[in-house]
């Protein structure tokens, strides 16, 4: 699943994730199912790893923190 796909179902299910995890706790969605959170990005890291998947292939976010639509990277 693309992370266009898993970030429309973030945005469907964040509610929900928001009332279940703590500010700041990231997760990590994957063909839009939850697989993994973690308090610490790099213990997302580690479970992702041990589930043999890797962070740059799932979207990962932090529950209830505010994301822009689109940024501009200027080098």
């Amino acid at each position: 699943m693309s992370n266009n796909r898993n970030r429309a179902k973030f945005e469907e299910c964040k509610d929900s994730l928001n009332a279940r995890f703590e500010i700041g706790t990231y997760v990590a969605l994957d063909d839009g199912e939850l697989v993994a959170d973690a308090p610490t990005f790099d213990k997302l890291s580690k479970k992702l790893k041990e589930q043999g998947r890797d962070w740059t292939d799932v979207f990962v976010v932090q529950v209830a923190e505010t994301y822009p639509d689109s940024v501009f990277i200027l080098l």
